[in-house]
């Protein structure tokens, strides 16, 4: 029986180059995702879980660590999996910058010299990747082209169409390659911007350094991020924990803030009511609340600065200004009111239309509440009505002594409105 070489030879040329492909693309892990590798994170799902542990990653999703293995009804679980199809399910990845142990910050520190002051090599391979984003398509004419001339110099021993075939396989690892770069970005790696996550129904601004990006993720160092957390208190106790101190007793809450970082209260909510409170208080400061009816128990929502690197995915996530763009003067303000910007409403919302409405109404009983003028003015920012939004922070400014923190907190939601409107 006589034997074909030329399809053994096809064949054993197409799974060469198979093989070489495959295992390029089982050793790619996403660029963004590699600079966590070893580090204790948090993933936050686009659903508000969160889970943490220390993260491995490999070609087809990650894993968290957990440093103890919990225990649930039916099971003891020691790891958290995320498989690639669902990074698109990701809210962000955090890592803590002030959680990080010595031996963690000095890895971080020389993860970040070698990203934003490259070797030779680094540089080098970084411009092949690339060109090879923008030379695309000229690189699969070639491929084409020469495997051509290779198929007919070698036509004796290759079946037709061979080179199509080839064609294919190399055009889709060259896809794969090409993918991993964005000319844009390139300019802003290392530069501190303004970039825009999208967070549930709202559209809301942070200010970080441009790590790194990849196909699907983009990465930001030292962002001052406004952290959601929940103080449950008591009447006639004092409530502490590491960054917030609250007395409570007959009609008054006092709120002592003890970092350095300024903190935002957001609310006071006992049983089916809300009190809006929208106060900043600056670090080493305190601040005097009284609520509008008698409570034994509440929760006292806020927002606390924590300065963190993080992981968004590009579908959630967009860069949009270089902030040194800003005078050295402004730089300063611009940051520290990104930390408590406002956002941008996306969609209607039942609790939003419902609390603009008690607002409403409570500024036709009292028009001069200047505590009211102000929560309606934000309501009113994030739904872009910038005329009647500047109309009620400029009633509250007339009565700023009289807020809690002396109108801070209004003058920061009047810089956005002037910034939003420049815009």
């Amino acid at each position: 029986m006589a034997i074909n070489y030329s399809v053994l030879t096809t064949i054993g040329l197409i799974f060469l180059v198979t093989l070489l492909g495959a295992y390029m693309r089982s050793r790619m892990r996403d660029r963004c995702l590699k600079d966590f590798v070893g580090f204790h994170v948090t993933v936050e799902r686009a659903n508000g879980k969160l889970v943490w542990g220390v993260l491995r990653l490999e070609a087809t999703g990650l894993e968290l660590l957990y440093s103890d293995a919990m225990q649930d009804e039916r099971h003891i679980e020691s790891s958290y999996i995320l498989y690639a199809s669902e990074y698109q399910d990701i809210q962000a990845i955090y890592r803590y910058a002030d959680r990080l142990a010595p031996r963690e910050q000095e890895r971080r520190t020389a993860d970040i010299r070698h990203s934003f002051h490259p070797n030779l090599l680094r540089r080098l391979a970084r411009s092949a990747r690339n060109f090879l984003s923008t030379a695309t398509d000229s690189l699969q004419e070639v491929i084409t082209l020469l495997l051509g001339q290779f198929q007919r110099a070698s036509s004796r021993y290759l079946v037709e169409r061979t080179d199509a075939t080839l064609s294919k396989l190399g055009g889709k690892y060259i896809g794969e390659i090409s993918r991993q770069a964005d000319p844009l970005l390139e300019n802003y790696i290392g530069q501190r911007v303004v970039f825009e996550i999208t967070e549930g129904d709202e559209i809301h601004e942070h200010v970080g350094v441009f790590k790194e990006y990849s196909a699907q993720f983009l990465e930001f160092l030292d962002v001052q991020y406004p952290e959601a957390r929940v103080l449950p208190m008591q009447l006639g106790e004092e409530t502490q924990t590491d960054r917030v101190r609250v007395r409570a007793w007959d009609s008054r809450l006092q709120v002592e803030n003890l970092g350095e970082d300024p903190l935002l209260l957001q609310a006071l909510r006992w049983e089916d009511q809300e009190q809006l409170l929208n106060v900043v208080v600056d670090g080493g400061e305190s601040v005097e609340l009284h609520p509008a009816t008698a409570m034994a128990r509440a929760e006292l929502h806020m927002r606390v600065a924590r300065e963190l690197d993080m992981i968004v995915p590009r579908s959630r996530c967009v860069v949009r200004h270089r902030a040194e763009f800003y005078k050295p003067t402004a730089v300063r303000d611009v940051i520290f009111d990104v930390i408590f910007d406002l956002g941008t409403v996306l969609t209607s919302n039942s609790l939003r239309e419902a609390r603009e409405q008690r607002l409403r109404a409570e500024l036709a009983q009292n028009p001069h509440n200047a505590l009211a003028a102000a929560n309606l003015a934000a309501i009113l920012i994030q739904k872009e009505a910038y005329g009647e939004a500047e109309k009620w922070l400029n009633l509250a400014l007339t009565a700023a002594e009289s807020l809690p923190d002396r109108g801070r907190r209004v003058r920061m939601e009047l810089r956005e409105l002037i910034r939003r409107r420049r815009a």
